[in-house]
């Protein structure tokens, strides 16, 4: 230990520190300066009560080294004092998967997470700002394939690392709220949800498909067979077999989840609502099952066959099936039929699931199928190619629609002849539902969910095998199915906790007789589709959430993360969403308000034109006209990609953070780029964050020295009072577009330039006025305010500058004796004007300007009235016939007032 130390941790350099991680000596340089071991705090003006006159390297890492701990110990007390007297916000990030190292992805969806966070409690709010872990998954698996480590323990490893991680980058999450979905008490209430799931008719199990290694003997992930098809492990081509395997009927609320995003922000949804209504489908159809009847003997699972047409189904003459079906590939033709002909009926038989009647099957050739279903219906009264099918083989068949087109109502329909088709569909979705043979209005598209997985590392499907009763549920007191320890990994064979011989063997908790555990485990998509719901009560041992917590926190006010997402994890949340709602569990279906989705970070990639190998940044010779391999001369197209190691693109964030520090990296990941977008990285994007920094240290520590300075000649009244004007408009056109852009677009990159735009004016300020001016004072102080969601640290010491000198003005009310994030966020001046602005006929037209105080009870009569003066509405509208008046407002930014003429109706 003593050698370490021989030069002190607090001021060693990169090199001295060659051997330990960047977090590792964080972590020691932190708790030395807060014990006052170090030298780091000594020329702190929070220290010292001197303001150092730069901003270097030295500085930042000072402030960050004094003000973490502070400030992580004053957000951990923050989160346990709940004050549930106040509006409450629940910002979310997706929770990641424990790798044990964060990437570049993760600093910028936790650092838009943590800057929303701080800011919305500024505005007074409760905030819930929850963080875990997605545990499961394959790669602890291959871990302890690889290394021998068990997945538990290499799990648990990663998250503390990672955790650590979290913290050095200055995030303020609830960490008391804070769980592992691989805990076996996160883990009991996953399979309680599956098992209600079960009880509502939602969970059944069927024969599906998988991906089988014929050399390891076991099933492969989508993700480890490669593009050549093979296994990432054996080599050998992945074959396609069938086995039973667990569905949640998902398609049971395909209406229902494609109804519910009519509930949601088109502002901030936009592409994913078409993401997600794609990924549905129109709800046109339904599904109707119809059991098999084979000559072999064996017992087969129904069709389960799509049809728009439901109203008609008492005139399906046969089923028709795609040569690529798999009932082609195991029922005999009938006889007299040749494989080379177009339509050929099989051997087997479906059921009718209304009148119990045989249907023929037939494969068909000559008939279409969509990309969706290899199997239909063939109703000659509806479809001309399922008549010409039903003439050709001589099937017979009855016409079930009478009357013109649009007028056509049932007969030879059984109880819905006499009803239109509207009617008819309405009522066959209802008999079908009755009878348990489908029913749900749904799309061609849709797809009910296969949540088995033949691994370890997940959570246990809670079932039972038994010959006598088939599948039984296991009873909730007997929840969790806790996962057995394995100490050997070998990646062969079946499933490995179906060799856990002591751990499969059971009993029937119904009949009591012998009995074997379900080996699969769950798709991990069913962990992280309710865990947003257990951040609100993670210590309830009675129920995931209890209702109270729900509907006190529920829905999310903001959800953050990645676009890859969009579309199956916020379908699965949202499906657990409106089951719970409909079980009354929730108050509201829809579990996110706002979303924002944010882009990839993108590394510069360089890759051989010819051989398509990537080439580390040092292997490639960038000093002529065209880049090119510098061992072969060989030409090199440079690109942006994701990054990646295999690709020689990644950045490491802690040497990021190392090299720049926290805030300014939170800062550099914020600016220049919107949320929504791809970032193409580059460590040169932080110049002009640092020197934007020391700008503001600057204007600070100017302030700071005036008011100790001996005030010279009597100033100019005219000049302050001009100052005074100008800094009032400032403050507030900042304010109101740094609040906008936080609260309402998301927009946090565009906040940050109106910042820096603000903190320019700032600068512009004449000396004499520094002494005098009471609103420059008051700009300092909202400035330093508005900055500490993004940059804590920086602000922090910034703001302790400015109470030492403002804390005795009077006119100024702030609450000097608090940290600059435990502040109010400013508001806007009452005298200050609102943007009214005129559209005609969606054009703006001009701005009327509306004091504050005025601004929040506008209306549309009242903003009509206020809008007549103007030139542009007395020559375009005065007198007009206006067919439209539409009236919106953002509260604190704009309000707009659009007219459509008849004319323009008219064209």
């Amino acid at each position: 230990m003593s050698a370490l130390f021989c030069e002190p941790v607090c001021t060693m350099s990169m090199p001295a520190r060659k051997g330990l991680t960047w977090s590792t000596w964080s972590f020691l340089r932190q708790r030395l300066c807060a014990q006052g071991l170090g030298p780091l705090s000594r020329s702190l003006f929070s220290k010292t009560g001197v303001w150092e006159q730069k901003l270097t390297k030295k500085e930042h890492d000072e402030i960050e080294s004094h003000w973490m701990p502070i400030i992580r110990e004053n957000d951990k007390q923050r989160s346990m004092k709940m004050d549930n007297s106040k509006d409450k916000f629940y910002v979310l990030s997706m929770f990641p998967y424990p790798s044990g190292k964060l990437h570049m992805g993760h600093v910028r969806v936790y650092t838009l997470s943590d800057t929303m966070a701080r800011f919305q409690r500024l505005l007074g709010r409760n905030v819930i700002h929850p963080m875990g872990w997605d545990a499961f998954g394959l790669p602890a698996e291959n871990a302890a394939i690889e290394r021998g480590e068990k997945p538990d323990q290499w799990t648990y490893k990663n998250i503390e690392s990672m955790r650590q991680q979290l913290e050095q980058l200055g995030c303020s999450f609830d960490w008391h709220r804070e769980y592992a979905t691989c805990d076996p008490s996160y883990y009991r209430w996953t399979q309680y949800l599956f098992l209600k799931m079960l009880e509502a008719g939602l969970v059944y199990q069927r024969e599906g498909e998988v991906n089988w290694d014929p050399v390891d003997q076991t099933v492969l992930a989508d993700e480890q067979v490669d593009e050549a098809g093979r296994s990432w492990r054996s080599g050998a081509i992945a074959e396609k077999r069938f086995l039973k395997q667990w569905y949640i009927k998902v398609s049971a609320y395909a209406k229902s989840l494609y109804d519910g995003l009519s509930e949601v922000d088109e502002t901030l949804w936009r592409d994913i609502i078409a993401m997600q209504r794609h990924w549905i489908g129109e709800c046109d159809g339904t599904r109707l099952h119809f059991s098999l009847q084979c000559e072999d003997g064996h017992e087969h699972e129904p069709l389960s066959i799509y049809t728009s047409t439901p109203e008609a189904v008492y005139g399906v003459a046969f089923i028709a099936i795609s040569p690529q079906n798999r009932l082609n590939q195991t029922q005999l033709y009938q006889e007299n039929f040749s494989p080379d002909d177009a339509d050929i009926p099989l051997s087997a038989k479906a059921v009718h699931p209304f009148t119990g009647k045989p249907v023929p099957i037939v494969v068909s050739a000559s008939m279409e199928f969509d990309a969706f279903n290899d199997v239909q219906l063939g109703i000659p009264s509806v479809h001309d190619s399922a008549r010409k099918v039903a003439d050709r083989l001589g099937i017979e068949y009855t016409n079930v629609l009478k009357g013109s087109e649009g007028e056509e109502k049932l007969v030879h329909s059984q109880d819905i002849s006499g009803l239109t088709r509207s009617e008819a569909f309405d009522a066959v979705l209802r008999k079908a539902k009755e009878l348990g043979v489908g029913g749900n209005l749904l799309s061609r598209r849709s797809r009910d969910w296969l949540v088995s997985r033949q691994r370890y590392w997940g959570t246990p499907i809670p079932m039972i095998h038994c010959e006598k009763c088939l599948a039984v549920p296991v009873p909730y007191d007997q929840l969790p199915v806790e996962l057995p320890s394995i100490d050997n990994f070998t990646g062969r064979g079946p499933s490995p906790l179906a060799q856990q011989h002591d751990w499969i063997n059971t009993t029937c908790p119904k009949c009591g007789g012998a009995a074997k555990r379900e080996t699969d485990t769950m798709d991990t998509f069913v962990d992280s589709s309710w865990y947003f719901l257990r951040y609100l009560d993670p210590s309830n041992t009675t129920v995931p959430c209890s209702k109270e917590m729900a509907d006190k926190f529920m829905p999310v006010d903001l959800y953050i993360g990645g676009k890859e997402h969009a579309v199956m994890h916020l379908y699965y949340a949202r499906f657990f969403c409106h089951f719970l709602f409909d079980e009354g569990l929730l108050k509201q279906r829809e579990p996110f308000v706002n979303l924002l989705t944010q882009g990839m970070v993108m590394g510069q990639s360089f890759r051989v034109k010819d051989t398509g190998r990537y080439l580390s940044p040092d292997q490639v010779d960038l000093s002529g006209p065209k880049p090119k391999e510098k061992s072969t001369g060989a030409p090199v197209a440079v690109r942006w990609e994701k990054m990646s190691k295999s690709k020689y693109n990644g950045v490491d964030p802690q040497e990021m953070l190392g090299e720049f520090g926290v805030d300014a990296t939170r800062l550099c990941i914020l600016s220049s780029v919107s949320p929504q977008a791809n970032r193409k990285w580059s460590s040169d994007a932080y110049k002009g964050i640092l020197r934007w920094q020391g700008r503001i240290w600057q204007l600070i520590g100017n302030f700071v020295k005036s008011t100790k300075s001996p005030k010279g000649d009597k100033y100019d009244a005219a000049l302050l009072a001009d100052w005074e004007n100008k800094l009032f408009e400032a403050r507030n056109s900042a304010l109101r577009k740094v609040t906008f852009h936080c609260s309402s677009s998301f927009l946090l990159n565009t906040a940050v330039a109106f910042l820096q735009l603000y903190s320019t004016t700032l600068g512009k300020v004449p000396p004499p006025i520094l002494q005098e001016s009471m609103a420059y004072r008051r700009c300092l102080a909202d400035l330093c305010i508005m900055l500490g969601p993004m940059a804590p640290c920086f602000a922090s010491e910034l703001w302790t500058a400015l109470a030492s000198v403002c804390k005795a003005d009077l006119q100024l009310s702030y609450h000097w004796e608090r940290s600059v994030l435990d502040q109010e966020w400013p508001v806007l001046d009452a005298e200050y004007e609102l943007p009214l602005i005129l559209k005609i006929n969606n054009y703006e037209n001009g701005v009327i300007g509306v004091k504050r105080e005025a601004f929040h009870s506008l209306t549309p009569d009242l903003a009509h009235d206020l809008v007549r003066t103007d030139p542009s509405y007395q020559q375009r509208c005065q007198g007009q016939n206006l067919k439209n008046i539409d009236f919106s407002v953002l509260p604190d930014f704009e309000a707009v007032i659009n007219f459509t003429t008849e004319k323009q109706t008219q064209a």
